[in-house]
């Protein structure tokens, strides 16, 4: 079952969000579509945004994206042309989420609510100074996310997931489908009950990795996230039966 979701999401979500054959990278490999591949059936589901890619250095312009990551959440290292870099998504989820929750990540089912890489602005200016035209679809994403919830319904089918963790602002906004200043006040690590895919589902919103990552003063979530919103998830996972 799982491997027959993972083949049909691959050939045919592009074509779900209405992207064709011409979404490419710069010297034209596919964007594809990054299907969970850490699929933990009866665990816990990690949903993000959207996957990033690897970035390289291209005749001398920076931060490129050129190639799919392996997998959402991935921690793969790999040399830009420059230096050695390493996608820091698999560790920030891992040392930040992962472990302070006591879960580990061969319990999890891992993915992403929009399964293919997203162009920003400064991504489109790159690939103009290298003589390639793309897209800016970035600001689509919430077109995007609305178009993949029936997918992430059938990975919820499929993974049966104790818990679902909704990792940040605009995919708990989607999912839960209020405004983003409503989303914003669910990031309190508390579970609440939401039907995914005809199942009741015991769902924990926290804030994306971007902004606990972040440290500044004027940035309250990184102490908030350590001080409050992880205890508060820990203690409502203990109330859930093993």
């Amino acid at each position: 079952m799982i491997k027959r979701y993972q083949k049909r999401c691959f050939a045919e979500y592009k074509a779900s969000l209405c992207l064709d054959k011409s979404y490419t990278y710069l010297y034209g490999n596919p964007v594809n579509v990054l299907v969970p591949i850490e699929t933990a059936v009866n665990g816990y589901m990690i949903v993000g945004a959207y996957p990033s890619a690897k970035f390289f250095t291209v005749k001398g312009i920076p931060d490129v994206p050129l190639y799919d990551n392996d997998s959402p959440f991935s921690s793969e290292s790999y040399f830009d042309g420059s230096r050695v870099r390493s996608i820091p998504s698999g560790v920030e989820l891992e040392q930040n989420y992962l472990a302070p929750l006591g879960i580990s990540r061969s319990e999890c089912w891992i993915t992403d609510l929009v399964k293919v890489f997203l162009f920003k602005e400064g991504h489109t200016r790159r690939y103009h100074q290298l003589g390639v035209e793309v897209i800016e679809n970035r600001s689509r994403f919430k077109e995007y996310a609305e178009k993949s919830l029936v997918w992430l319904e059938e990975e919820v089918r499929l993974a049966n997931p104790k818990a679902a963790f909704l990792l940040g602002v605009e995919v708990t906004s989607i999912i839960f489908g209020i405004s983003e200043i409503k989303a914003k006040s669910y990031l309190d690590g508390r579970i609440r009950t939401l039907n995914l895919g005809g199942k009741d589902t015991s769902v924990i919103c926290l804030p994306h990795p971007g902004i606990i990552m972040k440290a500044s003063a004027r940035n309250p979530w990184p102490k908030k996230f350590r001080d409050e919103i992880i205890p508060m998830a820990i203690s409502e996972l203990a109330k859930i039966p093993s």
